[in-house]
């Protein structure tokens, strides 16, 4: 049987030694003057029955020893709960300090007049200032007064759905989780993430995040392939009880912006649910965690949208930007499971697109992806004009229209150029960029049962539309299935300037065009020493034999007169409507303008 504890009335335990050194006759005399100062004295009657109380509780202590139950030292106990009193004690009430200002009396106009106080006083109170500060500050940081920043869920346009929004967040906050990384002790990145897999034999949980944690250095346009990443960047994941992993990458996809990191995990929590599809205009939240773990909440709904021309194709674009932090986030619905992840300030990556390379990730290690070489958009995101002209012209209004060929690709060797229309991809027809990007997906997947892998080609067929010849083809491409991304560039090509033979046979610059170039009025010719003359255009024609200079010839190519620094009969004041003429040469020379 444990201990009986000692009620309020009963003398105290911690009180029991000293009565064995002081004996019970100063016991007495000294609980008898306590009382006396106080009350008046005990009867005899209540001194014996508080005697008999003693004597019954510590028969009762002693049953229990016997019982086999250890016996609590009385120092021991006394230690206890001298720790319980410190711990348990309550702070001190706030109280903002004050300057006291002294009254000596009143001004003219009825207005108290106070004296200031002392320097002394200033300085004390300086002091007590920044001690209120101080508290307050450890105040606020206590978690029932420590509000977030976070206020989407106050605006008014969520009242509707306010209370299962507000269910749906908080159901979903216990799967984010924040990352943050560095190279050499250098901060890089810090970006939230959440669990997608749990190995419980080796104690070892998956976190998903964007490959952006470990990018190093970013360009504006995703396909232009000059991001640089660090797969050895330092990369930590702080979970929800405060402490912080460091975490292994096992994986990055830089095409989809992916990265899987792996970390120690003793008891995770539940893994998040996926929703299957997202809708176009649906009430989305995205979440994520700033730098002291509090929740971000950002709210939009889901634009009917085409991607940038700099964003890769599996983007779904939201109406409001992405909370601080919130880059590899959840984005969920007002039901509370997850639609997609965030991977751009303004977008995110439906859960279609991540959970179709999850599953190629767990069967192959890998996500691979067909590389077609070309940026697409879906006619049914264009304006309603645009695709009535589009279906009036072509009969079309569904399919994918080619916005960017890049050079060298297969799809440009088979004549695919800007404008055309792809309609179909191995028998099913196309509607939008993320259907391409999920059909692609599942081609790899097949492809890779079969037995192939990485840097192997892939067969499709593709119907288009040649827009400039207004007639339907198929088109029987190879594409190279790689993991990384893919790069699609515009061809580009150096100008050289007209040789001697192209030149003559440029058409002559009007007077009009002359004057939009700031060659209207008088001609700067260039002279042997690099300076100019100035001479009338109305002098410089086929028969005009006014010398411009008396110095020595440059050496020309037969545009001026050998021994003079004439202009040639046969080209004198001919200037020519696809060339500017230098000022700032010593030789009069054309530079080509029309490149089509």
């Amino acid at each position: 049987m444990a201990p009986v504890a000692a009620e309020e009335d009963d003398v105290p335990r911690l009180q029991e030694p000293l009565r064995t050194v002081r004996g019970r006759g100063n016991e007495q005399d000294s609980k008898g003057r306590s009382h006396c100062s106080r009350s008046p004295p005990a009867s005899p009657s209540s001194e014996r029955a508080q005697g008999m109380k003693r004597r019954r509780k510590m028969t009762e202590a002693d049953h229990s020893c016997e019982d086999g139950e250890e016996k609590v030292p009385e120092k021991m106990n006394e230690g206890e709960e001298e720790e319980e009193e410190v711990s348990s004690a309550l702070s001190s009430p706030l109280h903002m300090p004050l300057l006291p200002f002294k009254f000596s009396g009143y001004d003219s106009d009825g207005q108290e007049i106070l004296e200031p106080p002392d320097m002394d006083i200033v300085d004390a109170y300086q002091q007590r200032r920044e001690e209120f500060q101080e508290k307050r500050a450890r105040q606020l940081s206590l978690p029932t007064l420590n509000s977030s920043k976070s206020l989407c869920l106050s605006d008014p346009k969520l009242l509707d759905i306010h209370e299962p929004a507000k269910k749906a967040v908080l159901g979903a906050a216990k799967f984010i989780l924040g990352l943050s990384s560095s190279i050499g002790g250098k901060p890089l990145a810090r970006c939230s993430g959440f669990l997608v897999d749990w190995d419980e034999t080796r104690k070892k949980g998956i976190v998903m995040t964007t490959s952006d944690i470990i990018c190093s250095k970013s360009s504006l346009d995703c396909w232009s392939g000059e991001d640089e990443f660090c797969p050895n960047a330092e990369v930590y994941v702080h979970l929800l009880d405060d402490t912080t992993v460091e975490a292994r990458l096992i994986y990055s996809q830089t095409h989809y912006n992916l990265a899987l990191f792996e970390i120690a995990l003793e008891t995770p929590s539940e893994l998040p649910t996926f929703s299957s599809r997202v809708d176009r205009a649906q009430h989305i939240f995205m979440l994520g965690r700033d730098e002291n773990l509090y929740l971000r909440i950002s709210h939009g709904r889901v634009l009917y949208s085409n991607p940038y021309l700099c964003d890769r194709h599996h983007y779904m674009y939201v109406s409001s930007a992405i909370p601080e932090f919130g880059l590899g986030g959840l984005v969920i619905d007002l039901k509370g499971k997850v639609v997609g992840m965030t991977g751009l300030i303004h977008a995110f990556i439906p859960s279609s697109v991540i959970l179709k390379c999850l599953k190629l990730w767990h069967k192959f290690r890998c996500i691979p992806r067909p590389q077609l070489g070309v940026k697409l958009w879906a006619i049914k995101f264009l304006d309603l004009p645009h695709i009535e002209m589009i279906l009036r012209k072509t009969h079309i209004c569904d399919g994918l229209i080619v916005k960017e060929v890049s050079e060298g690709s297969i799809l440009e060797k088979l004549g695919v150029r800007i404008g055309d229309i792809i309609e179909c991809l191995n028998g099913e027809r196309i509607y939008d960029t993320i259907q391409l990007e999920e059909l692609l997906l599942e081609l790899c997947e097949g492809h890779f049962d079969n037995g192939n892998g990485l840097n192997s080609t892939l067969e499709m067929a593709v119907i288009l539309f040649h827009i400039r010849k207004g007639a339907q083809s198929i088109k029987k491409l190879t594409a190279n299935v790689l993991e990384n991304g893919e790069v699609v560039k515009r061809g580009v090509f150096f100008v050289a300037g007209p040789t001697c033979e192209e030149i003559p046979n440029l058409a002559p610059l009007g007077e009009g065009a002359l004057r939009e170039e700031g060659w209207a009025g008088d001609s700067h010719i260039p002279t042997a020493d690099g300076a100019s003359t100035s001479v009338p255009l109305d002098q410089v024609g086929p028969d005009s034999r006014e010398e411009i200079s008396t110095q020595e010839p440059l050496a020309t190519t037969g545009k001026f007169l050998a021994g003079k620094n004439r202009l040639s009969e046969g080209n004198a004041g001919s200037l020519y409507s696809t060339g500017l003429m230098s000022r700032t040469c010593s030789v009069l020379h054309s530079l080509p303008l029309n490149l089509m």
